[in-house]
């Protein structure tokens, strides 16, 4: 498969990237879906699955008698899973269709705002839910980022957005997320904010170094380079701190 994504799992880094992402995020997130209810039994979709840590523990969850559909557009560093739960199968998700009316939980993570057709992906997530179904969707908002950061940080994080926006990024898109979920029609919505404030070398920092060295190739075309690499070495530098972006976790539940 061929892509314009700017981070595919075809990279000789991607699994540590991704196994540093899922070091970050995954505690917030596998107990706000443990909140939500997730229980043996379900039927259960996870889109954009990655390294498969959220899809296995979804698996994990339903037990044998649920089932887990996980699907990305690279399937490789979740070709190893073997759980009698969870299917694994390569999609297309913005052209391939999804299963309506089928699934009591929809999840997905740090995938939308990659996607020019986000605003399309968000209604057929919701309309994949069965009634009574949740959709819970977790995306970064670059807000914090912007309004504290300043010297090779901050410059660093410009280059890297001005590169992502030219890839059809939204990093502002998921502030208003809630809202969007209600215009579905969907209820009980809700919201939370997860945000990252961590010292250089920790987990966030190296992914964050990881995500601009594979950046590294299409921000030297834009001449920006050396700033993204001045960045990187301020990441290691384990006497600073630094705010990343806060990521919205947002849920709602199809009626019925």
């Amino acid at each position: 498969m061929t892509t314009s994504y700017a981070f595919p799992n075809a990279w000789e880094l991607a699994q540590r990237r991704l196994e540093l992402l899922e070091a970050c995020h995954d505690p917030v997130s596998l107990r706000r879906a443990e909140v939500l209810g997730v229980q043996p039994g379900w039927r259960c979709l996870e889109v954009g699955a990655g390294h498969g840590s959220f899809a296995r523990w979804l698996a994990a969850r339903v037990g044998e008698r649920g089932s887990v559909l996980a699907v990305d557009l690279d399937v490789r560093l979740l070709e190893q899973i073997d759980m009698p739960a969870l299917e694994v199968r390569a999609m297309d998700v913005t052209v391939d269709d999804l299963p309506e009316a089928a699934f009591d939980f929809v999840h997905t993570r740090l995938l939308l705002i990659h996607l020019p057709s986000r605003e399309e992906m968000v209604r057929r997530l919701a309309a994949a839910l069965r009634p009574g179904g949740i959709l819970m969707i977790e995306e970064d908002d670059v807000n914090p980022i912007l309004a504290t950061a300043d010297g090779p940080y901050l410059e660093a994080w410009q280059a890297f957005l001005a590169m992502t926006e030219a890839a059809g990024v939204d990093a502002e898109w998921a502030r208003v997320l809630p809202e969007r979920l209600d215009a579905l029609g969907l209820v009980d919505v809700d919201a939370e904010l997860d945000t990252q404030f961590f010292r250089g070398g920790a987990d966030p920092a190296q992914f964050w170094s990881l995500t601009w060295l594979q950046a590294r190739d299409r921000l030297i075309e834009m001449g920006t380079g050396d700033v993204i690499d001045r960045g990187r070495a301020l990441l290691d530098d384990q006497s600073r701190w630094f705010h990343g972006p806060a990521k919205v976790i947002a849920w709602g539940r199809r009626p019925g």
